[in-house]
């Protein structure tokens, strides 16, 4: 294996055969191997995401030899853009990863999950018969719900699971940054996205349109947004990593990026994934055994 890259796929059979290729090597005692499984932040292909800034060098690191962890480190990828963690934590869904997680000597995992599960479809939900409130109001509404509940139960699934399966291995998700460009979709064009983009111009927006009626200014749009990231942290992720201390912790995105360094509502731009990555490679390095540490 390449001392200066990563190995990355989507393609199980693919991660079996290099697996095998690194022990039968010995390149396993220093190649970090990594389950991940997550959102659009690890897998949207509009910009360079958080997953891609962490497993793939900059053509500048990877001429000076340089790379992010360990020696390269093999990464199994299984997130997909758009998916809820209540939809991706199910029992059948964690069941069957489950497998692979079990079949394979995996260093870490690495989750991102929560952001749709309070967004789009959800929120035209709960607003579409309310008029206008404060954003206190507003925030209580979606408190009131029961969701933040639902996520955290759907999280718990997946870590028991996990944790049943290797009790000693490290589970680390993390929060979201605060959005900055409430009601701005993401624009679509040939290339951060191919041909698709002929055919369809953007999508999104996810949160400012369907909390207009209730909340039409802007900075209360803002707010109401910042309030979500907040509860994700207070009533989901916070309690978890009390709860499973020994095996999962979370990573602290939040007031890290200007609006500058937001592509839409919903996602940064290359270099603010860039930034944030920088964050969360720390708390990867930090859970690595040594001798798969750079």
């Amino acid at each position: 294996m390449s001392t200066s890259s990563s190995i990355h796929t989507f393609r199980r059979g693919e991660f079996r055969k290099v697996y095998r290729l690194l022990k039968r090597h010995g390149l396993l005692q220093t190649t970090p191997v990594i389950m991940c499984e997550g959102d659009s932040w690890f897998s949207t292909p509009l910009a360079m995401n958080l997953l891609d800034q962490i497993v793939i060098p900059t053509p500048k690191e990877e001429a000076a030899g340089k790379v992010w962890i360990g020696d390269g480190g093999l990464f199994f990828r299984a997130e997909k853009s758009g998916d809820t963690a209540i939809n991706m934590f199910s029992q059948k869904y964690v069941d069957s990863l489950g497998k692979w997680y079990k079949a394979f000597d995996f260093d870490m995992v690495l989750l991102s999950a929560g952001g749709n599960d309070f967004v789009a479809e959800f929120l035209a939900d709960l607003f579409k018969n309310r008029g206008e409130m404060t954003v206190k109001e507003a925030s209580e509404v979606v408190v009131d719900s029961g969701r933040f509940e639902q996520v955290f139960d759907a999280y718990k699934v997946f870590i028991s699971r996990f944790t049943e399966l290797k009790p000693n291995i490290p589970i680390i998700a993390h929060t979201y940054d605060y959005p900055q460009l409430l009601g701005k979709p993401a624009k679509l064009t040939i290339n951060n996205i191919g041909l698709i983009a002929l055919f369809k111009k953007e999508i999104g927006d996810w949160i400012g349109g369907n909390i207009h009626k209730s909340l039409p200014n802007n900075t209360d749009k803002r707010k109401f947004a910042k309030g979500l990231i907040d509860s994700f942290v207070k009533l989901v992720l916070k309690p978890l990593a009390k709860e499973f201390n020994d095996n999962f912790s979370y990573v602290d995105l939040r007031g890290t990026l200007s609006a500058e360094f937001w592509f839409d509502e919903m996602h940064p731009t290359g270099e603010g994934f860039r930034q944030l990555a920088q964050i969360y490679k720390q708390a990867i390095l930090e859970k690595l055994p040594d001798a798969k540490k750079t």
